[in-house]
Formats: structure tokens, C-alpha cells, sequence
């Protein structure tokens, strides 16, 4: 049997049945049914995964790091403390809420999009079991697995090839090279030779843009290579888009105009023998 995903066997450096051999698998012949259900339950399904969705309460809080938010939430404490108007603060705190609330309205939607996108792009891959060609989704492919593929498929998961004729796969997503790279069987000597480099694997993700292959499937899912990146990605905080940073710019210009006219109107007030109360509320 295999062993788990996320296991540093450098495959490239094995014949095609020594691979074989360790998968405990006949590419002839590929897993029967009722092993490749097994491998299926005992490593998972052949996706990437997300980052951890976050709890209700933590995104609606998040809403509030937005400057204006925080603008309007401050107003309102200022306002309670020198004036007592409860009114008045309850609506700036209710147009926090409303921002909030509007805020995850339009993430829920984003999210809900790339669902249904993800849905229709269901990636299905040609498979070799109980000795028949056989299309499964790909997230069902397991370690020992024999993929078919051939010019214009998505490589399904991370595979030793054993079988190519005039193949090449485009590797950009990972080598960033833009010329798609010849692929063989023949056995790598070096453990430490680059992704590019390894002629005889092919890679999650990647496109077969020539000629056809087989592949017996070594990793599948995040411990494929595709997978690690995932997982540098999904732990890496997201920075802000150029059009958020303008957008954030531009409110913190706002805010500064708002506030020096905040202050010319208190000290024209006062020095108008106006009362602090009335001056405050009017400036809010």
C-alpha cells in the first residue's frame, strides 16, 4: 500500500515499476473498484483546499476595520460622552450596522459566484480500472490510479508517467516557464532536480498541450505540488486590491476634510456664544 499524501518520495528517481511496484498497482490492469474506494477514504478527496471559513460574528466584526466605520463608531461614542443625545447616536450606530451588514451581502454573493463557477468546472479525467478506460471526476482519482491523458486535458494530480508519445505539458503555474516541456519516461539520477527538470512526472493543474500519456497518480490533492502552493496561499493574509487602496485613500481624505470642518465649526460656534451641546450636534 502507499503511503499517506504529503510524503517526500522522489518518484522521478524510480523505474515506472518500481513505482508500480510501491503503489501496489498493474497499470495494466489499474485499481479495482473496491481499492480505489478504499484509497479514497483513506486519503481523501483530490482537491485543493480553502482557507478555514470564518464564524459569522468574526466577519461581521471584520466589517468594522473598514476607516469609515471606525469614523462613525468614534463619532458616535464622542457624541454620547459631550452630548447625551441618544438618538443621534443610535443612528450612527445603526449606519455602521447597515454598512456591515451590506459589507458581508456582497462577499456572501462574491463567494456564491465562485462556487457555481467552481461547479461548472469540474475537471474529469480518463482513468484505467478493473482493466477498462473509465471517466471518473477527478476528485475521485487516488495514489495508484492510471490516467490516460492526451493533448488538451488537465493533468488530474501528480503522476510518474510510463507511457508518452511526443507529449508536452505547459508547466507555466509552476516552473514559470511559458513553453510547454517535453515529457519522457526515462528515470532522473538526481533527487534534487528541479520541477522543471523532471521530464518523467507530470503535475496537478498542468495542460497537456501535445501528444498523449499515462501516469501512475503518486499524490493527490494538497500534498501535491499544486497543494503546497495552495497552502503557502492560504496562509498568506490577502493584500488589498489597487482600486480597495484608492477607495481607502480616498475616504481617509474625506474623513480629514470632514474633520477640520468638524473643528472650524466648534470654535465658530463657541466664539459665537453658542453652547458646546448645540455646537456638537450640528458639526455631527
Amino acid at each position: 500500500m502507499p503511503e499517506p499524501n504529503g510524503q517526500q518520495t522522489a518518484w522521478y528517481t524510480l523505474a515506472p515499476d518500481a513505482v508500480a511496484k510501491q503503489l501496489n498497482v498493474d497499470p495494466a490492469k489499474g485499481l479495482s473498484s473496491s481499492e480505489a474506494q478504499q484509497r479514497l477514504q483513506q486519503y481523501g478527496p483530490n482537491k485543493l483546499a480553502g482557507k478555514a471559513k470564518e464564524p459569522g460574528w468574526k466577519l461581521f466584526l471584520g466589517q468594522y476595520r473598514d476607516f469609515m466605520q471606525i469614523i462613525l463608531v468614534g463619532a458616535a461614542i464622542i457624541n454620547q460622552i459631550f452630548t447625551g443625545e441618544l438618538n443621534t447616536t443610535l443612528m450612527l450606530l445603526g449606519l455602521t450596522v447597515f454598512n456591515a451588514v451590506m459589507g458581508l451581502r456582497q462577499e456572501s454573493k462574491a463567494e456564491a459566484s465562485l462556487a457555481a463557477l467552481e461547479k461548472m468546472m469540474k475537471n474529469i479525467a480518463r482513468v484505467r480500472r478493473d482493466g477498462q478506460a473509465v471517466e471518473i471526476e477527478a476528485e475521485g482519482i487516488v495514489p495508484g490510479d492510471i490516467v490516460l491523458m492526451e493533448a488538451g486535458n488537465l493533468v488530474p494530480a501528480d503522476g510518474r508517467l510510463f507511457v508518452t508519445a511526443t507529449m508536452e505539458i505547459e508547466e507555466a503555474a509552476l516552473t514559470g516557464e511559458s513553453v510547454a516541456s517535453p515529457k519522457n519516461t526515462d528515470t532522473i539520477d538526481n533527487a534534487d532536480a528541479a520541477l522543471g527538470d523532471r521530464h518523467c512526472m507530470a503535475y496537478m493543474n498542468t495542460s497537456v498541450t501535445r501528444g498523449r500519456g499515462e501516469m501512475i497518480v503518486t499524490t493527490t490533492g494538497m500534498g501535491t505540488e499544486m497543494g503546497h502552493i495552495a497552502d503557502l496561499l492560504n496562509k498568506t493574509e490577502a493584500d488589498k486590491t489597487p482600486l480597495q487602496k484608492q477607495l481607502d485613500r480616498l475616504t481617509v481624505i474625506i474623513a480629514s476634510l470632514a474633520g477640520l470642518t468638524f473643528i472650524i465649526m466648534i470654535l465658530l460656534g463657541i466664539r459665537n456664544g453658542e453652547s458646546l451641546d448645540s455646537v456638537f450636534i450640528a458639526g455631527v
